[in-house]
């Protein structure tokens, strides 16, 4: 068997190595670990992966620096994700402890590096089943830390940790959570962030849990509740400065009414299409219409229509305004999650879907 070219660095890679040699050896795997090959070749040693995990606790910023992004690298790959996740990590009980433990550390300069291996080790399912179990009872320590802008005393922006709280929201144990923990309900924490101006990737994670919540259709009447004032946060990206009419106006939600004349339409495409997503789920109960249409959600589409160029976006929007222009009674349906579809009426509504989309530029 021919011996692993790599086994040769091991000695290099060690805490009380010199710091020379570690920094050199971290910096050629830095670089192997940017090409799928070299990623491979990298995964197959386990040692070396060890070595890179308890390199994270350093006294070197510079040697943790190299070994977190060379994480991200790693769990950057789906399989990558999946295989750090078999590892343990010092006094941890796995990987994903060890990188709890390090963003919850106010003093650490690179957390906002290990909030990136967060987001990418819980993005696919399977990854995020494997791990919730290490999550959970640190959830609400993650969330006030996400919230403290100025947590981090090294500069660290922690924006990171809001798609981490999306990617989490894809389970129900997790959306449980986040809209029925005592005493405070983390999802009310939360919501600020999805008109966060300074971070599009804050304002995004924000809007991809909500997004992620409202997939569960008995979450709506508390989701839409004016308790929680959800559809405030939810349209104010998608408005601009324009003129409503005066009863147009009064139907808005009073936050909404009379914005600046500076006010800007979100600049992230993808942020206003999951916004537009979100709108689709909550017009499946004639209820949740309803509010969208208390609340002149019609009259925001229509002047946001006017504005919109991506095409994906402008199929969601008329998705949500062809439902809320009829009358019940033209939809037909209490529920629309109940309305079985035919295979062949499916097949045509996506052939004109894409028809749609080739003809807008």
């Amino acid at each position: 068997m021919a011996k692993d070219p790599l086994n040769e660095m091991l000695e290099f890679l060690q805490p009380n190595s010199r710091l020379d040699l570690k920094h050199v050896s971290l910096d050629y795997l830095l670089g192997l670990s940017g090409k799928d090959d070299g990623l491979n070749t990298l995964l197959e040693n386990e040692q070396i992966v060890q070595c890179i995990i308890e390199l994270i606790a350093d006294k070197i910023d510079d040697i943790s620096k190299i070994a977190l992004s060379l994480l991200v690298n790693i769990t950057a790959q789906p399989k990558g994700a999946l295989e750090l996740l078999k590892y343990k990590a010092n006094d941890y009980k796995n990987i994903v402890e060890l990188l709890i433990g390090y963003v919850r550390n106010p003093d650490k300069r690179y957390a906002d590096i290990a909030c990136m291996i967060l987001t990418n080790i819980t993005r696919s399912e399977e990854g995020l089943e494997i791990c919730l179990d290490t999550f959970i009872p640190h959830l609400n320590d993650l969330l006030n830390v996400f919230v403290n802008l100025d947590y981090n005393k090294k500069k660290s922006n922690l924006h990171y940790l809001s798609p981490m709280f999306s990617n989490l929201s894809q389970s129900i144990r997790i959306r449980k959570w986040l809209l029925e923990e005592n005493p405070h309900v983390p999802l009310i924490k939360l919501l600020p962030f999805c008109n966060f101006e300074h971070s599009n990737i804050r304002r995004g994670g924000a809007i991809g849990t909500v997004r992620n919540l409202s997939f569960d259709t008995e979450n709506h009447d508390y989701l839409l509740s004016s308790e929680l004032d959800l559809l405030t946060y939810l349209l104010h990206p998608l408005m601009g400065d324009e003129d409503y009419e005066d009863e147009e106006m009064d139907k808005l939600p009073i936050a909404l009414q009379y914005l600046p004349k500076e006010k800007k339409r979100d600049p992230d495409v993808d942020v206003r299409k999951m916004i537009l997503e979100t709108l689709v789920k909550f017009c499946t109960k004639r209820k949740g219409r309803e509010v969208l249409r208390e609340n002149g959600v019609y009259y925001i589409l229509r002047e946001y229509h006017k504005w919109e160029r991506d095409a994906h976006a402008l199929l969601a929007c008329e998705n949500v305004v062809d439902i809320l222009i009829q009358k019940e009674d033209e939809v037909g349906a209490e529920d629309l999650s109940t309305v079985d579809v035919p295979d062949d009426m499916k097949e045509q509504f996506d052939k004109m879907d894409q028809e749609y989309l080739n003809t807008v530029k």
